[in-house]
């Protein structure tokens, strides 16, 4: 029998009875007391999910960039784009490499400090394309 389902039975007989105990009066604290002790663990986990939730986003949000800036480049190769379009396309694919990496160690500190300690399983859920470089110019014959 759960402690609330026993209090209740008693408070009913004692009441029934006509006795108010000094006992009951202290069990209905402890109880009260614990109910909001678990309403506000309840609420701190519902905060912590939301939380990492909100980290976890913005990881996907700085890869899914990524992808884009990487696309755009791809399609300025195949296009033949001028050297100096193709140069600030990989400089903006890298600088997005960066903030996806930022966001992916933010989520690492996070699920660390709510206390997940096997944390390599984000390189594989999250895995980070390596820089891109500009192909290096054949020499011209003069």
């Amino acid at each position: 029998m759960t402690t609330q389902r026993h209090f209740k039975q008693l408070a009913t007989a004692l009441a029934a009875h006509g006795v108010e105990s000094p006992y009951l009066a202290r069990i209905e604290t402890r109880i009260a007391q614990q109910q909001r002790l678990e309403l506000l663990q309840t609420e701190l986990n519902q905060d912590i999910a939301g939380s990492l939730g909100q980290s976890d986003l913005r990881v996907n949000f700085a890869l899914a960039e990524l992808e884009l800036r990487k696309a755009r480049y791809e399609r300025a190769v195949r296009d033949g784009a001028p050297e100096a379009e193709r140069a600030a396309l990989v400089d903006a694919f890298n600088k997005q490499r960066l903030v996806a990496e930022k966001r992916l160690r933010e989520l690492l500190i996070h699920r660390e400090a709510v206390g997940f300690r096997r944390n390599q399983v984000l390189q594989e859920l999250y895995p980070i394309a390596p820089k891109l470089r500009l192909p290096a110019r054949a020499p011209t014959a003069a």
